[in-house]
């Protein structure tokens, strides 16, 4: 690690120094040029946008091959970030971050390449040439040619606009930038043709479904890192790697996702998201971690579709329905995906119990709610310590509670052909118990809750009775989707304190 970190700061030639005047130069003539476009042709700012933005990737492509030092391009990118923070926020330099929709893209560019830098610079160069050559590239040309089309199919997955046609674009030109990449490194040389075509197959499609549930420039992150997650994985050797497990999951991971779509358990954002999950999942750890939240998954979509009737009644007062967004599924399996990711990278070490304790938090947070509204028995607030009505924020019911602590049990036995020790099984199904107490803690305290200025219900939903609710507890930043993330981190971090104990 100290050996990795003094190679990121060791110091420059005076070639290289030579050669950071020139990027230097290079890069404001960029924006300059974008600029004058812009005002001459009466172009609109997306479009000179994307200009710039494909002319600095192409420049930041060959920035391994002509510094042996990462301190200048360390330093370039730091200096980028905070200049284009200064332009957002001041609405500088139009042509560079003014679409028609307000974005932090601009920073998120630099930052980008700096965690590259940081994680590729000396072990993997050409992964931080690949990975910001294909956001360059196909980010450019899918935003150019939605805003192009003035009959575009268009579709919103979170607070950005996107189309169908840019989607596609933006798949096309990812995959054959990165072929022409690899060719233009010399990859070819060590890897069939085959082989590299597919890895950047499969970064094209991961890529493009994070683009699509990215909003606010945030895909200027999730692309590149994406991407070098993939080529990383199909790259470096380790001893996790499967690719054709990788790529059957990538298959896998489609069915699951259109199937619940069309089963309408899951919404556009809630099918990409889960297919982005469970591609990690499945791909990269098998069986073994894909089996616990496949079985929450199917249980809890399952439970949830029971007894819709009894459940319209507290429809008003929960923010989100029983069809899945992304927001919820990320809230509940994303941590279990970085965990995944984890075990990847360290391989020596065994986040298995913490893994199990993060999906039966959701497990038994998930069937607390839904059994509980189904049984509608007296119900307690365990932060104020007094009765509340059913359906009330941070309430618990003892149906609710048993049905909690049975789902995390059955997560915990879809473990067991896995696991070496019943301590393991008692460890993770407690740990879940224990993160839906607190879930329903924070719910009951902090969460925000807002009221209704015609019926004057309390209700999570920020709109009610077709206005716009008021505050009336709670952190205005603390959804539901954030509390579930609680949940879920303490479930783990439980697991993890256990084991250790124990």
């Amino acid at each position: 690690m100290y050996e990795h970190i003094n190679k990121l700061f060791a110091k420059p030639s005076s070639t290289e120094w030579e050669w950071m005047l020139y990027i230097t130069i290079g890069l404001v003539l960029c924006v300059i040029v974008g600029e004058i476009i812009r005002k001459q042709f009466h172009w609109s700012a997306e479009v000179s946008r994307k200009i710039v933005h494909i002319s600095v990737g192409i420049l930041i492509f060959f920035a391994p091959l002509i510094f042996v030092s990462a301190l200048i391009p360390l330093v370039l990118s730091i200096v980028a970030m905070i200049a284009m923070a200064f332009a957002v926020k001041t609405g500088l330099l139009v042509g560079m971050h003014g679409a028609s929709r307000f974005s932090y893209g601009t920073v998120f560019y630099p930052f980008s390449f700096f965690v590259l830098i940081v994680l590729f610079w000396y072990r993997h160069p050409e992964i931080v040439s690949l990975s910001m050559l294909g956001l360059a590239i196909g980010d450019a040309f899918a935003a150019i040619v939605g805003e192009s089309l003035k009959s575009a199919t268009t579709f919103r997955l979170t607070s950005d606009m996107k189309s169908v046609e840019g989607t596609i674009t933006m798949f096309i030109m990812t995959m054959l930038s990165l072929i022409g990449g690899m060719y233009y490194l010399g990859l070819q040389e060590s890897q069939p043709l085959g082989y590299l075509i597919a890895t950047a197959a499969v970064a094209a499609i991961i890529a493009t479904a994070w683009e699509a549930i990215s909003s606010k420039g945030l895909d200027n992150f999730t692309v590149p890192i994406s991407i070098a997650f993939v080529l990383f994985y199909f790259f470096a050797p380790s001893q996790m790697r499967d690719v054709s497990q990788f790529t059957t999951g990538i298959s896998f991971s489609i069915l699951i996702a259109v199937a619940s779509y069309y089963l309408r358990i899951l919404n556009l954002s809630g099918a990409i998201a889960t297919f982005l999950l469970a591609s990690v999942i499945y791909g990269i750890g098998g069986w073994k971690w894909t089996l616990p939240i496949l079985t929450f998954f199917i249980l809890s979509s399952l439970i949830s579709r029971i007894g819709n009737k009894k459940k319209l009644q507290y429809e008003n007062i929960f923010e989100k329905s029983s069809k899945r967004d992304w927001g919820q599924v990320l809230a509940n399996g994303g941590v279990a995906g970085l965990i995944v990711v984890c075990q990847y990278i360290f391989q020596d070490y065994d986040f298995y119990p913490i893994y199990l304790g993060v999906v039966a938090a959701a497990m038994a947070d998930t069937w607390g709610t839904e059994i509980g509204l189904l049984i509608s028995g007296k119900t307690f607030s365990i932060s104020r310590l007094k009765s509340v009505a059913p359906g009330t924020n941070g309430g618990v019911s003892l149906g609710g509670f048993a049905s909690g602590a049975l789902g995390a049990l059955f997560v915990a036995g879809s473990s067991y052909p896995f696991i070496y020790s019943d301590r393991i099984f008692i460890i993770s199904a407690f740990a879940g118990v224990i993160g839906s107490l607190v879930d329903s803690f924070i719910g009951g305290t902090i969460q925000a809750q807002y009221k209704c200025s015609v019926c004057n219900k309390i209700t999570e939903k920020k709109l009610h009775c077709n206005l716009q609710t008021e505050l009336f507890s709670g952190l205005k930043w603390l959804n539901n989707d954030f509390v579930n993330f609680i949940c879920v981190v303490s479930g783990g971090a439980i697991a993890w304190i256990l084991n250790l104990i124990l």
